[in-house]
């Protein structure tokens, strides 16, 4: 199995490398910088004194008489004074009377003499290498040369001293690279440490949220913006974890509470009918009361089954442009059967034919639930299914005039399961599944419901449809709802 190194230990090598790298690139780029340098200061230095020596040499003018020389002895001794700092040789070439072209010359620790082309030199041009070499000597000297009218000024200077300094500079490099790499090691070292210390210890909180604890959060900020980030995503993630872990539980206890009385009396008439003493007609009613007690746990089952699928998005509505009108007319109808033993009257308010962008058969469902619970808790006056455009939307609406809502419990009355005391209790029937199995519908076809009530004045329950294809195609799909293809 692969071990895998820690952060800090990854970040550490990598800032090593290159640390390392930079160190060599600097030292390799300060020994260049400083051997460049030396040379155009060297060179600038030979220069300067070429121009001592030609500012002289324009001093300089041929004496009269048989012996010509370079320069007048007092000159010559000036001349001979800037050797000091640079070896240098002024070569002069002249036509003789004969013809012959003549080669003075005037250099430090020399007198000033005349070679003539005789001897061992062969020509001028001879006698002007012979007295170059002597001025620049062997090795890897610098040489400057200028033209100044009839003169050729040669300087030169060696380039030990520059090299005895880059080697000492190299030295020294060698000698503190390896300490200057140490301490920057250490350096990233604790710095990497102090950077990741607020990860590990958002490591070490995330590891201390327990499934028992839930309500534990990581510390954020952290200090660092990217780490708080994350402290904030994983908080947020816990918050999800802890709401879904109570509500399975709550939903657990539910579903057991809502299965346990149907159950409970349909083993208590199966008891009562397993009694030799009961007449036919007692079995049948017994049989009755069981088969009703069936059917409610079926139903409670299929509307559990049903927000399941909704949840895992396994529902694929037929969405479609139709009348919402009709389904309008459709359940208020079907409300009116509801409401036949109770002086409650059932109507619709729309226009006409109206076009909404949906599934009509969930459509139909959703405003069946809505009108169900209007009955169930509306004792006399009046239930309303109206129907009605805004904007790009459809909004059907089932206003009634019965016991309303509290404020407090408004907000959860679309949760499945959720009764409110005053107006949603066992007396009306129903397993608290109706409004939730609405609101699942209508996430699954990209519309939404929403609730308004004033407690003892009715409520009205709202159903926001798409007009056409293309605001349905706008709207954002819900966390519940299903991509349709």
């Amino acid at each position: 199995m692969t071990t895998e190194r820690s952060l800090a230990d990854a970040l550490v090598a990598r800032l090593r490398q290159l640390t390392v790298r930079t160190l060599l690139w600097y030292t390799a780029a300060t020994l260049l910088g400083f051997a460049a340098l030396s040379e155009v200061l060297a060179r600038h230095a030979l220069g300067r004194s070429a121009d001592v020596i030609e500012s002289l040499l324009g001093m300089y003018a041929d004496p009269a008489g048989e012996r010509t020389t370079v320069a007048p002895d007092m000159l010559t001794s000036a001349l001979l004074g800037v050797g000091n700092d640079a070896r240098f040789v002024i070569l002069r070439t002249v036509d003789s009377n004969d013809g012959m072209p003549k080669v003075y010359y005037l250099s430090p620790g020399m007198p000033a003499k005349l070679i003539e082309q005789a001897g061992q030199a062969s020509s001028p041009d001879a006698v002007r290498r012979e007295m170059v070499t002597s001025v620049t000597g062997p090795g890897w000297p610098l040489l400057y040369h200028r033209a100044a009218g009839d003169f050729d000024l040669y300087v030169s200077a060696s380039r030990w001293p520059m090299v005895l300094a880059l080697g000492g500079l190299v030295a020294l490099s060698l000698l503190w690279l390896p300490i200057v790499a140490w301490a920057a090691h250490r350096a990233v070292r604790t710095s990497t440490a102090d950077t990741l210390r607020p990860l590990q210890t958002l490591v070490e909180e995330t590891h201390g949220i327990r499934p028992t604890e839930l309500s534990r959060r990581v510390t954020a900020p952290t200090g660092v913006a990217e780490l708080t980030g994350v402290g904030h995503a994983i908080n947020d993630l816990v918050a999800r974890v802890e709401g879904a872990h109570l509500a399975l539980a709550q939903f657990t206890a539910d579903v057991s509470h809502e299965l346990r009385t149907p159950l409970t009396h349909l083993r208590a008439q199966a008891q009562w009918a397993l009694d030799e003493r009961r007449t036919p007609e007692e079995l049948r009613e017994s049989l009755g009361a069981i088969g009703t007690s069936v059917d409610q746990a079926c139903q409670l089952i299929e509307g559990l089954l049903l927000i399941a699928r909704g949840d895992s998005r396994e529902l694929t509505p037929r969405v479609r442009d139709f009348d919402l009108g009709v389904i309008a007319d459709e359940v208020a109808e079907l409300g009116g059967v509801m409401c036949v033993d109770k002086p409650v009257a059932v109507t619709t308010d729309h226009p006409g034919a109206i076009t909404a962008h949906g599934d009509p058969a969930y459509t139909r469902q959703i405003l069946l639930n809505f009108v169900s619970n209007a009955a169930r808790h509306t004792p006399s006056g009046h239930i309303v299914v109206a129907v009605r455009r805004a904007a790009a939307s459809v909004i059907a609406e089932v206003r009634d005039s019965g016991t309303g809502i509290a404020a407090e419990h408004l907000p959860r009355v679309f949760d499945r399961f959720y009764r409110v005391e005053a107006s949603r209790s066992r007396v009306h029937g129903g397993a608290g599944l109706g409004l939730a199995i609405a609101r699942t519908l209508a996430h699954t076809q990209r519309a939404r419901v929403d609730a308004t009530s004033t407690e003892g004045a009715g409520s009205t329950f709202i159903l926001d449809l798409a007009a056409d294809r293309s605001a349905w195609e706008a709207r954002p799909i819900p966390a519940t709802a299903l991509p349709l293809s």
